[in-house]
């Protein structure tokens, strides 16, 4: 069937957080290179190379990925230019398109538009150095400069069309993450309203996915900050800790480092899973397991980590205070090198990864 779907211009699409959320633009149109407009507020990338202004209507009103948040995305960092474990991200893509059944990405496309998103991103930096100054254009020790927000989206495309929609999202890391890093956030323990028995006999639940179908996780975190809080962490009926909705959890107790399993229906955190390698050869003990929100309470450590916001210390939880880690310096120290430029893929066109 012929889609006769007029693009439709959404404009800039916030999101309270920068780790998870996808903006919605699309596939439809696009722009010539350079050709975008001074409107625009970051890179897009079609996933067959075209660069787009993001200004622009781009995506028809019936892709399934508005419409019913059909979909997958990942969201991860870039470090001068070069997207890090990149590989991993492009498997939990394929992992997810798979749980929702949609075609398997190629990889080798992604890449290439990954390359043209960067690229066309490091020169719009460059533009913007030899004009106004901007935080993101700051060294510090918590990040940004050099630093770029990257998203891969994939949605089911245009009704009834059999084509599927990709495209790359580039952006500065935003301002509220980079405070998240530095002062941490203060979390609230709510329900998710599931038990964790489910996530291994309802597959439809989509539990472990990276699916566009983030109005749940986005309406916790604005009740978390409509109640004196930065943040949620999700239990499930029985009290088990699973994951914040833009975030893994993770504890220091008795020296070891535990965080919630994948098997209990969460998303398997690349952040973290890269973070136990490197604290397993420090000497740690790291382990996922089942948590409660007491154990939280009584932790030694108390942390969130996400691609883009890397580890943030939570400060608060339920509206009482957590002490100050002994290990927090060592942690963030672990993470930042997790993500240094040496671990970044050093181009990531065609078959180079």
């Amino acid at each position: 069937m012929e889609n006769n779907a007029r693009p439709v211009a959404l404009g800039r699409c916030l999101h309270p957080d920068a780790d998870h959320g996808a903006a919605v633009v699309g596939a439809n149109g696009g722009a010539p290179a350079g050709a975008l407009g001074p409107a625009a507020t970051g890179i897009l990338v079609h996933l067959d190379g075209t660069v787009a202004d993001r200004s622009q209507p781009a995506l028809t009103a019936d892709d399934l990925g508005v419409l019913r948040g059909d979909g997958v995305f990942e969201a991860l960092l870039a470090v001068d230019g070069r997207p890090v474990h990149l590989e991993a991200h492009l498997d939990r893509l394929a992992r997810s398109a798979e749980m929702l059944a949609l075609p398997a990405p190629d990889r080798a496309d992604w890449r290439r538009c990954l390359a043209i998103a960067l690229a066309r991103h490091a020169q719009h930096g460059r533009h913007a150095q030899h004009g106004q100054h901007t935080e993101h254009t700051e060294h510090t020790e918590h990040g940004a400069a050099g630093e770029a927000y990257v998203r891969l989206i994939l949605t089911r495309g245009p009704e009834d069309s059999g084509r599927s929609t990709g495209y790359v999202l580039v952006d500065p890391v935003p301002d509220s993450t980079l405070r998240a890093r530095r002062e941490g956030v203060r979390a609230l323990t709510l329900t998710r309203g599931t038990v964790v028995a489910a996530s291994g006999r309802a597959p439809w639940l989509l539990l472990g996915a990276k699916t566009l179908s983030y109005a749940v996780n986005m309406a916790a975190q604005r009740w978390a900050r409509e109640h004196d809080a930065d943040e949620a962490i999700f239990l499930a009926e029985d009290g088990t800790v699973l994951e914040a909705p833009t975030a893994a959890v993770l504890v220091a107790s008795g020296g070891r480092l535990l965080s919630p399993a994948p098997e209990l229906g969460i998303l398997p955190s690349i952040t973290l899973q890269t973070l136990f390698a490197a604290a397993t050869e420090a000497g740690w003990e790291c382990e996922f397991t089942r948590l409660t929100a007491e154990e939280l309470r009584a932790a030694d450590g108390l942390w969130l980590l996400s691609s883009i916001r890397l580890v943030a210390r939570v400060r608060s939880i339920d509206g009482l205070p957590c002490p100050p880690s002994p290990y927090e310096a060592e942690i963030a120290a672990l993470v930042r090198a997790a993500v240094s430029p040496a671990q970044a893929v050093d181009g990531c066109a065609g078959d180079t990864v």
